[in-house]
């Protein structure tokens, strides 16, 4: 299923980002060149476009908690570890996102050098206008898992949130797939339905003392974050404890579970691992699953810090990742506590 994938957005926020919203950035095409292509719509012609979309797909599905509405693609089901649908037997999927920070910062990061940092090769962007505020629509292609996936984005927003809707394909499915999956990102609309307090997730977990559930996150997907007050830290507070819990976003293949959870280790954008300290098995609600700790670098501020990471495998299929971050000075009194939370998940489905 998507690939997880970081951008580089607001600092403090690049870790929760990354992992919660994990495929968000999308593409396009399979049949184009990839040398990169930058052009520019008319507002009022992008506007139209979508306008006539989406009176070709009137039955519309809100997702209320990335405040959208968007057609439900033909053979696509509803997914259940993120807003939005799969077809999981083409390892295909929509999915919706909203980053609470400004469209300008977050797309700061979507050009060709940026994202070939992430291992996607940026073959078009193109300005749109969606819902009256500025877009992109970008087309990125990304290999992951021995396979090639090709990505529709559509990103927009305004000074205070950012929307992305992504749809992500194998590129041998294009023919098929791409210009429908197209189509539908671009009919996206506001949803009319007001956001749940809390969004609904396929598993429990619990806060411990010094460890408060964050509340405000639902527009991020289907995770859980936990941090000392309760809030998301500030981009100044590198060093303060943020703990995140979240499902991968289908049946991710995993070969050598191991290997898998170190590999994802290294992964975390800004985050540079310096040493791994432990790695030990572990089972959590009878799921199997590996237990790292590291010590690691913030690469903007230099700033020391502990990474405590669990990956649990279900029976279904995927993984479930656990990962916390906290000062080096403040570890001793955070990893145990990060620990204690993981030993509370519990998963809805064994």
């Amino acid at each position: 299923m998507p690939v997880f994938i970081g951008l580089d957005l607001v600092m403090r926020h690049q870790l929760l980002i990354s992992i919660a919203i994990a495929t968000s950035i999308g593409s396009i095409n399979c049949l184009q060149m990839p040398g990169v292509a930058e052009s520019r719509f008319r507002p009022a012609e992008s506007q139209f476009a979508n306008r006539l979309l989406l009176s070709k797909q009137p039955n519309l599905v809100d997702f209320p908690e990335v405040g959208l509405a968007i057609p439900q693609p033909s053979g696509f089901t509803k997914a259940t570890s993120f807003y939005g649908f799969e077809q999981a037997d083409t390892t295909s999927s929509v999915m919706l996102s909203k980053i609470p920070g400004p469209f300008a910062a977050v797309t700061k990061g979507f050009n060709k050098s940026t994202l070939a940092t992430r291992g996607m090769e940026l073959i078009s962007k193109r300005s749109i206008t969606i819902d009256n505020q500025p877009g992109l629509l970008l087309n990125v292609s990304q290999s992951a898992y021995g396979q090639k996936f090709l990505k529709w984005i559509l990103v927009f927003g305004n000074e205070q949130d950012t929307k992305v809707i992504t749809a992500t394909f194998l590129i041998d499915n294009a023919p098929k797939l791409s210009e429908n999956l197209k189509r539908v990102v671009l009919a996206v609309v506001p949803s009319k339905i007001a956001a749940p307090a809390v969004s609904s997730l396929p598993f429990t977990v619990a806060a411990v003392e010094g460890l408060v559930r964050v509340t405000k996150i639902t527009a991020f997907g289907k995770a859980a974050a936990f941090t000392k007050d309760g809030n998301v830290p500030s981009s100044s507070v590198i060093t303060d404890p943020l703990l995140i819990v979240t499902p991968s976003l289908g049946a991710v293949p995993v070969g050598d579970r191991k290997s898998f959870a170190q590999q994802r280790l290294s992964n975390y954008p800004q985050i540079e691992i310096e040493k791994v300290t432990t790695t030990n098995e572990i089972s959590i609600d009878n799921l199997p699953g590996w237990e790292i700790t590291a010590n690691a670098r913030d690469l903007k501020t230099k700033a020391p810090l502990k990474i405590y990471q669990v990956m649990l495998f279900p029976k279904s299929g995927g993984y479930t990742l656990m990962v916390g971050m906290v000062g080096d000075k403040q570890a001793e009194l955070y990893l145990p506590k990060f620990k204690a939370v993981a030993l509370t998940y519990r998963h809805s489905s064994n």
